[in-house]
């Protein structure tokens, strides 16, 4: 992620405008990354700053009078910088006054808050991290998860008997709107796999083996359901698959190519796994497990590829 695109997030989060300091401190506090660089601490050596700081405030006001859709309000002091709602080249913002009477139309909510950005940001630990402590703001989400991880780790962790099976089916049919409108087959299916010991070792294969459930005499594949229902057994070995993550994974794959797999690839779990490793290698993200990659994926897309409903 380049330091203008950095700085156009921070700014997407706060439609009202920010100054260069404010935006300094988000960044030495979420996006270290970015903070004292060896670009700053070379030129606060050279006497060109004071110090880090007055190099990072320098760099986001160069960064902001060329960048595009960056707004420059000059008309008070401090200067403050905010997100045009265009897209592309359509203002030029250059040492370019702002529409006063606009952005107050703006912050009193006749027009609407919302920035759309071309295309999602590149991953880096700082971003990674962000959309993490966005998760755990969820307290919807966050209820979720532990409600459901009591019931897989402490009341029911294992699947050998049908009520149990069934009551965590129920709860993830539940939680996440899986619709599935036959929870006892599914139970069924699953009890017959007898599937703890293949849980314990990570046989990914797994996953699509669940998946493929006989309703009615009709075989449906409920690949995103088996993987949460594995995920979900398992959070830090099996991430989850649906189509947010596959949306991410395909952006990413066609903006920086970090893997030459197909489409179809992603509905084959194993292949899924390599996948996502293969991104959390490309992108330095060892520091992270696959399910908070997976919980970055699935957030992001959220945002990025919302869905459309009629």
């Amino acid at each position: 992620m380049s330091f203008v695109a950095l700085i156009r997030q921070i700014l997407r989060m706060h439609p009202e405008g920010m100054t260069p300091r404010q935006i300094r401190e988000i960044i030495k506090v979420k996006y270290p990354d970015f903070y004292g660089t060896e670009s700053h601490r070379r030129n606060v050596e050279k006497g060109h700053y004071k110090n880090v700081d007055h190099a990072v405030d320098a760099q986001i006001y160069s960064a902001s009078r060329t960048a595009d859709r960056i707004i420059v309000d000059k008309t008070q002091k401090p200067l403050k910088l905010t997100l045009s709602l265009g897209q592309g080249n359509d203002v030029n913002t250059a040492d370019k006054e702002v529409d006063i009477g606009k952005l107050e139309r703006l912050r009193a909510g006749v027009m609407s808050h919302k920035v759309t950005m071309s295309k999602p940001l590149t991953p880096c630990p700082s971003l990674i991290a962000e959309y993490l402590g966005r998760w755990k703001r969820l307290e919807n989400y966050r209820l979720q998860e532990a409600s459901l991880g009591l019931l897989f780790h402490s009341l029911c962790p294992e699947n050998k008997k049908i009520e149990h099976v069934l009551l965590k089916v129920s709860a993830l049919n539940d939680f996440y709107s899986t619709n599935i409108f036959d929870t006892y087959s599914v139970a069924r299916h699953i009890l017959a796999k007898d599937i703890d010991a293949r849980l314990e070792v990570n046989d990914y294969s797994l996953v699509n083996d669940i998946a493929q459930i006989a309703i009615k005499a009709k075989t449906i594949n409920f690949y995103s359901f088996a993987s949460k229902y594995c995920s979900h057994h398992k959070p830090t070995s099996y991430p989850i698959f649906d189509s947010f993550v596959e949306k991410m994974m395909l952006h990413y794959k066609t903006v920086d190519s970090f893997n030459g797999f197909d489409k179809v690839d992603l509905k084959d779990y194993e292949c899924f796994i390599q996948i996502i490793k293969s991104f959390q290698s490309f992108y330095k993200l060892e520091k992270f497990s696959l399910r908070e990659i997976d919980i970055f994926l699935w957030l992001a897309g959220k945002e990025w590829f919302p869905k459309k409903y009629k």
